[in-house]
């Protein structure tokens, strides 16, 4: 992976600054960090490997939601459980492996109906694929016991409900609504809770380098979806990425849809690695786009 998008000896920077503004809470698994954001919201972090994937478990009243199921490294079924009794519905904000790698341990999964979801699910990830979330330089924590890199892959996944734009999943007293927000990925979604007024973001937004390059990536879609989102920024305070924070201001999508608009218009200063990839950086965020 080119320097561009993974800085060497990254977890020097480590932790990040939100945390120490965070309620942590026991997690009886050490690969995960454990964060209550809210009475019944948990972000469960994984610091250990360089995407420091952002997994949400959202209580309501009858069912919870687990938002993303992380890198599957460590099951975070059991982790979920240990939390909450209710029964939980796995919601993705996207296909991608660093996503959806526990949904096969869970017996509800919804994510966007889109092709390229529905070639993820039936055919998950093999260990080709997966194994290079362990490259050198990709984990610095031990890894949890009884784990084999050698066997490590994405199983194929039961989707029990298809997500549109406009949907509504009902946990009883808490109410997500499911916005397609293509550009990072087509089948990108991102969840607005009004009562809370949080907005799960997925990859959509998170601090650190934003990817405008992967397969399905669009830099003209992921405007628009920016345009959509600041659009309903009276609904909501806070942003819960999928990677890196959670509990981030609202207002930062405006930097980030300028600076979008900068690059996409040529302009704006940037490193450029071997492979043509070039970083952009922003302070709190910086964006990897190809030309």
């Amino acid at each position: 992976m080119s320097n561009v998008v993974r800085p060497r000896d990254w977890w020097r920077n480590l932790p990040r600054p939100i945390y120490s503004q965070l309620e942590r809470v026991e997690s009886p698994q050490p690969w995960f960090e454990v964060y209550r954001i809210e009475p019944e919201i948990y972000a469960f972090y994984e610091p250990g490997q360089f995407e420091e994937a952002l997994s949400y478990l959202v209580i309501g009243d009858e069912k919870a939601v687990l938002i993303d199921t992380g890198t599957g490294i460590d099951n975070i079924r059991t982790l979920a459980e240990h939390y909450t009794e209710l029964p939980i519905m796995v919601v993705n904000t996207h296909h991608h492996l660093d996503h959806v790698a526990g949904n096969h341990l869970f017996d509800e999964v919804a994510i966007y109906d889109h092709p390229v979801a529905r070639q993820t699910a039936e055919r998950g990830y093999p260990h080709e694929r997966a194994v290079r979330l362990l490259a050198e330089g990709m984990v610095w924590k031990p890894l949890p016991e009884g784990f084999k890199p050698e066997d490590y892959h994405v199983p194929p996944f039961k989707v029990t409900r298809w997500l549109h734009d406009g949907d509504i999943i009902d946990l009883g007293g808490k109410r997500l609504e499911v916005i397609h927000t293509p550009g990072h990925s087509p089948d990108s979604i991102c969840l607005l809770d009004r009562g809370s007024r949080l907005l799960w973001t997925g990859d959509l937004f998170y601090t650190g380098a934003i990817y405008t390059h992967l397969p399905g990536g669009d830099i003209n879609q992921l405007i628009d979806s920016y345009k959509r989102l600041i659009d309903l920024s009276h609904l909501y305070d806070r942003l819960m990425p999928g990677h890196n924070e959670p509990w981030i201001e609202g207002e930062i999508l405006k930097e980030v849809l300028e600076a979008l608009e900068e690059i996409r218009e040529g302009g704006g200063s940037y490193i450029e690695g071997g492979d043509g990839l070039r970083r952009y950086n922003y302070g709190r965020f910086s964006i990897i786009y190809r030309p």
